[in-house]
């Protein structure tokens, strides 16, 4: 039984959190970060186009 708590231990330790990996990916990959803000932006001005586009129509439709 004394095996077991010991491999359990050595388990627990070897647990590395989200937290420390994505501060070791941003400190080997510091441009992940800035190519993650231009994706959210892109993203951003995609969504705002669609509700746009979609706002146009209804208004489009509401004056027929």
């Amino acid at each position: 039984m004394p095996r077991h708590n010991e491999q359990k231990e050595a388990n627990d330790s070897e647990i590395i959190s989200d937290r420390e990996i994505w501060s070791a990916i941003r400190y080997l990959d510091p441009e992940s970060e800035s190519n993650r803000r231009k994706s959210n932006i892109a993203a951003a001005i995609a969504v705002l186009s669609i509700v746009f586009m979609l706002c146009a129509v209804l208004v489009f439709l509401h004056e027929l």
